[in-house]
């Protein structure tokens, strides 16, 4: 049977998309649990969603949390723990404890670079942003990693199919999210979306579906919180599904306590349940991540 560290390292190095689920370690927990309204809603503007979900974001500056984990991988099950850090804006620091207490590996993410440290096997990596891009098609920049973790709205496609253009992803002002997103309702769920129900057929029906991204947001009222992300990548046959629950009190915020994670690939399946055992806001905390000069560097 495969070990903990052979399944971690080779979804890493094999898996499209599992680079987003090795650090998908995080949300934000406290005591009180929020009451989502059930109440059908009406459909409201993006630019004043976007403008209402950014001002319920939490605040800060450092993050810590000790977090737990179960990862199914095809027909591999396996649980891990450990604590994921975030020094806003600047660096994304993970360290995963299978059992006993004994660190296995470390994970460093900074604006411009991605290291990996393996130190059941004294080795290491160094990557950029565009070799994970290139080798795996993730499209993930540290600013979408920074939002997934910490609840925030994120754009996943650098193109616009809608009015077919390249795009900013890391735009944040209003008036992008405004052209960028379409607004609906579902029940009782705010809903922006990156592309019409009939842009979406139409392109089916020509089959010109090669680079079509479609990423959907649905919203809880009342606290406008995002409560499910849903990426359907069709020129690569993939789905990413993100969904956040047990909406709890952090800081006076609003934020889930639990994350389930779905991706699926042409060839590959793998979901997550993640919970919170402790979170530390804006506290003193470090990012230790010396390499030891016995690791062997590997590509």
């Amino acid at each position: 049977m495969q070990s903990v560290h052979q399944i971690i390292r080779y979804s890493i190095k094999n898996a499209t998309f599992y680079l987003l689920v090795v650090i998908v370690l995080i949300m934000f927990s406290c005591r009180t649990t929020r009451h989502i309204s059930t109440e059908k809603v009406r459909i409201m503007g993006a630019g004043r969603l976007y403008t209402l979900v950014t001002e319920n974001y939490l605040p800060y500056n450092s993050i810590s949390i000790k977090f737990y984990v179960n990862i199914k991988f095809d027909d591999v099950e396996r649980s891990i723990s450990g604590t994921l850090r975030i020094r806003k804006d600047s660096l994304i620091w993970i360290s995963i404890t299978p059992a006993l207490g004994i660190e296995m590996a470390r994970i460093q993410f900074t604006p411009d670079s991605i290291m990996f440290m393996n130190k059941l096997k004294d080795e290491y990596f160094k990557k950029s942003y565009d070799y994970f891009d290139n080798k795996f098609q993730t499209d993930l920049s540290f600013n979408d990693l920074q939002a997934i973790f910490s609840n925030e709205i994120f754009l996943y496609s650098e193109t616009d199919e809608e009015h077919n253009e390249k795009i900013n992803a890391d735009n944040k002002e209003k008036g992008f999210f405004r052209k960028t997103f379409i607004p609906s309702t579902d029940s009782n769920m705010y809903v922006l979306k990156t592309h019409r129900k009939h842009k979406i057929k139409k392109y089916i029906k020509k089959n010109k579906t090669t680079d079509l991204i479609v990423e959907t947001l649905h919203i809880t009222p009342d606290i406008f919180k995002i409560s499910k992300v849903a990426i359907n990548d069709y020129g690569e046959k993939r789905t990413l599904n993100i969904q956040y629950f047990d909406f709890i009190d952090v800081n006076s915020k609003a934020m889930p306590s639990k994350i389930n994670i779905d991706i699926n690939t042409a060839e590959k399946h793998l979901t997550t349940e993640i919970k919170y055992n402790k979170i530390t806001v804006n506290s003193d905390v470090s990012f230790p991540f010396k390499i030891p000069d016995k690791y062997k560097r590997i590509d």
